[in-house]
């Protein structure tokens, strides 16, 4: 087996055993969907890297980013291809390039027709990103070695990784049940977008926390935290908990 074959088999494992919550970059809706949710797209842009091909396509005035297991693609033409799994924030390692938004496909097609879908899993969309969970109990991560500013969470990550730290920010985003967690992005004004250290992301069990809350979060600073497929983050919290 060959390395772009092996690429595109641990992919759709991947795809099966860890589809969370899907997308709708068309309509969003809530309630139940009675199977995958399908789209046609025209391609704006495309690259390929590391066995992966990324595609920027425009569908109905809306532009937005797929990857797949690298395919020939020609920008202009049409593809179709039925939405999997969502994810933000996205650090492509290989392209050295961050997507805040990225849908994962196994497969396109190209013109209207759409991939068979035995290699389409059913979107477990049901829910619009607004929405909210119920609050669920998180087990507190223990003692703090202190309140931190998000751009110090930076600059001392090296001595911080593995503790429990506190930041005091605003919740500017709420990404919920990817992977099993909720991840909440918070900024404080500190730092700055170019440098990349102006936001720090948390993953948490602990819902009831919504966009504009001021909040207090605690967790365990992690640094160089991969996820596999170049889903990557330099720092991240884990284990948190919020107060207001």
């Amino acid at each position: 087996m060959n390395n772009v074959k092996l690429t595109a088999w641990i992919f759709t494992i991947f795809l099966t055993l860890n589809t969370t919550q899907a997308w709708s970059f068309s309509n969003s809706q809530s309630g139940s969907y009675p199977g995958p949710i399908a789209h046609t797209a025209k391609v704006v842009e495309t690259m390929s890297s590391a066995g992966y091909t990324y595609i920027r396509v425009e569908e109905k005035g809306a532009n937005y980013w797929i990857a797949l297991p690298e395919t020939q693609v020609t920008v202009g033409e049409e593809i179709s291809f039925y939405e999997q799994m969502l994810m933000e924030d996205f650090t492509s390692r290989s392209l050295n390039r961050t997507f805040d938004r990225i849908l994962f496909v196994e497969a396109i097609n190209k013109g209207n027709q759409l991939p068979t879908q035995a290699k389409a899993t059913a979107s477990p969309n049901k829910k619009t990103l607004e929405q909210h969970f119920e609050p669920q109990k998180s087990k507190d991560p223990g003692k703090s070695v202190g309140q931190f500013s998000i751009r110090e969470v930076f600059d001392k990550k090296t001595e911080l990784s593995g503790k429990v730290i506190e930041v005091k920010g605003k919740i500017v985003k709420v990404s919920q049940q990817i992977m099993g967690r909720d991840w909440v992005h918070i900024e404080d004004g500190t730092g700055t977008k170019l440098e990349k250290n102006n936001k720090l992301i948390f993953r948490t069990t602990h819902a009831g926390v919504a966009v504009d809350d001021e909040v207090i979060a605690k967790g365990v600073l992690f640094t160089n935290k991969d996820f596999g497929y170049g889903y990557y983050y330099p720092v991240i919290i884990e284990d948190t908990v919020f107060r207001k």
